[in-house]
């Protein structure tokens, strides 16, 4: 008889699978009770973690770059966002109505009730564009209540005020209009508009209550930061970046700027978030004022270029004050000023913070100095001196940056082999560039000549497409340049190659909203708090923020929010196709057919320096 395996059967009684999953089942894992509710407890534990959404998991990812072998598993399953759906609800909208229209709408109406109506329809009472509007009817004798034709909100004091005047302010802080633009714009509408002094006071009061809104918001935005430098794995030090500017910048011979404006953003998120704002205002609207608590902030008989270093050290003092996040390293320009107020920062508070300058800044210094030399070498053929030096330090100032930014990606930490690198790749520029290959195999990053057998190898980056034929004088003027430009000590001040590029953005932005040709003296403060939350938030969002926090009800299905969500929306759309590859691309080529019109043959482009200068100096020597 043929031995057969006993089929053994591993189904269990309905009994006991019951308890399989019960607590204190022991299991086939030998665990204990008191284990097994351990591990409960632990598993609640984290099922109260928070998942981070898609705009933290980008920054704390964005943050944790330079960060070798660092796994963090919590932005691998980001948490979803739904999308905001519009609500199909009837709109809730304001319409100008004609006066005229109205009464015939009304006598319609009337006519229900009247055989012969002679209606009448007049303007009781009028608070700037708020209206009341009262019905009589002659022939019925008939009499309406007074009714009120817009909406109104609740005041600290007093009856409750008509929302329309505080609307009509909004476009005032979140944009270039001025309050003259406002009147014009209601009267080319037949409206009559407020008075001054009314849209004043609003103003005023508006102004106070968006520069605390921003307060509030830059406080968020250093917790935030703090947030994901911690889920990053690092300390809770930020690196950020600082600049000035001016309502119309400090000349020579005289000064006509009276305001500026300087901000600090950091650099270690996606965002760059604002982190701390400082104004210095000498105008003052009142006339006998003692400016203890005014417009006012900057003595009069201070430079307003002396700013910087004021606005440096009350924007470092306040982040100080709120003990929420530390500054490991501050960006510049190479401001001599600013490199004092931080050294003696650094003296009173006992703290380290690095001074850093601007790579930007660098480049652009660079171009200007390769653009003042003077060629003695003959140029070849039709080649013209003035292009080809605009050219070479056009292509110089590209080479420059990309050997930087590479050897940066080498070895991100260390700052001593950046330095060393970065120096011998600079000197070897000018002979690279003159067909002389022989150190670029070890110095350089970005030459490709060993490649010319495949085709990899270009020179169209070069003056006219060609290799330099530049005497040793030119040569070594050039090479001096570039060494003096970015010498050890200058590589060390750029060693992060950080800019302050979103800086110099913000400040578009601020005299955006207050143009040089408008003198704000009351609300300067106010239109660059302001211009900081909407670039923080989004002007739509921010305008909805400002209007809730100033009493203005704004519902979903209203027609304010509706368009103020569209501009949000078309602001994002705008912000990512200028981040594409493509566009980049364009932008590039645009430029670049514009910078070659003078190359061009037979054409109207001066390649020369223009003379207005000397043509409007005026007789005036300086």
């Amino acid at each position: 008889m043929a031995n057969h395996k006993v089929r053994r059967s591993y189904k269990k009684s309905r009994g006991k699978s019951q308890s399989w999953f019960k607590r204190g089942h022991v299991g086939f894992s030998r665990q204990t009770p008191q284990e097994i509710q351990n591990m409960s407890t632990s598993a609640a534990e984290d099922s109260q973690t928070k998942r981070l959404s898609v705009r933290e998991a980008e920054d704390v990812r964005h943050a944790a770059e330079d960060i070798n072998g660092a796994t963090l598993p919590y932005q691998l399953r980001p948490q979803p966002q739904n999308e905001e759906r519009e609500d199909m609800a009837e709109l809730d909208e304001n319409i100008i109505v004609n006066i005229d229209c109205l009464h015939n709408l009304v006598r319609e109406v009337h006519k229900q009730s009247c055989s012969k109506p002679c209606v009448k329809v007049a303007v009781t009472k009028r608070a700037g564009l708020c209206v009341t509007v009262q019905m009589k009817c002659s022939s019925c004798k008939y009499q309406a209540p007074p009714v009120n034709l817009t909406d109104t909100m609740k005041k600290s004091r007093g009856p409750a005020a008509g929302v329309l005047n505080d609307m009509l302010v909004l476009p005032v802080l979140k944009s270039k209009l001025g309050l003259m633009d406002v009147s014009l714009v209601l009267s080319c509408l037949n409206i009559k508009a407020p008075t001054q002094a009314l849209l004043q006071r609003k103003l005023n009061n508006m102004s106070n209550t968006v520069s605390r809104l921003n307060e509030d918001q830059m406080m968020h935005n250093q917790q935030y930061v703090h947030r994901v430098l911690q889920l990053s794995g690092k300390e809770a030090a930020a690196d950020v970046q600082f600049d000035t500017s001016y309502a119309s910048r400090p000349q020579g011979g005289f000064e006509k700027a009276k305001q500026s404006f300087a901000a600090v953003i950091e650099h270690n998120t996606k965002q760059k978030l604002v982190l701390s704002t400082a104004i210095a205002n000498k105008h003052c609207a009142s006339k006998t004022c003692a400016h203890n608590n005014c417009s006012k902030n900057f003595p009069s008989q201070q430079s307003i270029a002396s700013s910087e270093r004021h606005l440096l050290l009350e924007n470092l003092n306040n982040l100080d004050k709120k003990k929420i996040l530390k500054i490991r390293s501050i960006t510049t320009d190479a401001s001599a000023q600013i490199g004092k107020a931080l050294r003696d920062f650094n003296s009173k508070k006992s703290s380290n913070i690095k001074h850093y300058h601007c790579f930007i800044h660098r480049h652009r210094t660079l171009e200007k100095k390769i653009r003042n030399i003077k060629l003695d070498s003959k140029m070849l053929g039709t080649q013209d001196k003035t292009n080809y030096i605009k050219m070479l330090a056009s292509g110089v100032r590209t080479r420059v940056r990309m050997e930087l930014q590479n050897l940066k990606t080498i070895k991100s930490n260390d700052g001593n082999y950046f330095v060393t690198r970065s120096s011998q790749a600079l000197a070897n520029i000018i002979p690279c560039f003159s067909n002389d290959h022989s150190k670029c195999s070890k110095a350089s990053t970005v030459c490709q000549h060993h490649m010319s057998s495949i085709g990899k190898y270009s020179v169209k980056h070069l003056p006219y497409g060609q290799h330099l034929h530049l005497s040793n004088t030119d040569s070594s003027r050039l090479k001096d340049t570039i060494s003096s430009t970015f010498d050890t000590e200058t590589l060390q001040y750029v060693s992060n190659l950080y800019n302050t590029n979103r800086c110099e953005s913000l400040h578009s932005t601020i005299f955006n909203y207050a143009p040089n040709f408008t003198c704000w003296k009351r609300n300067f403060s106010g239109l660059c708090h302001s211009a900081t939350h909407s670039r923080t938030l989004g002007k739509g969002r921010a305008t909805v923020i400002l209007a809730r926090a100033f009493g203005i009800k704004v519902k979903q299905h209203s027609q304010m929010y509706r368009n103020l969500q569209h501009i949000d929306k078309r602001s994002t759309y705008h912000s990512r196709r200028k981040e594409s590859f493509q566009y980049k691309q364009t932008r590039y080529f645009l430029r670049k057919r514009v910078s070659n019109l003078p190359l061009l043959k037979d054409s109207l482009y001066s390649s020369q320096p223009s003379s207005s200068a000397g043509d409007h100096s005026y007789g005036i020597s300086y």
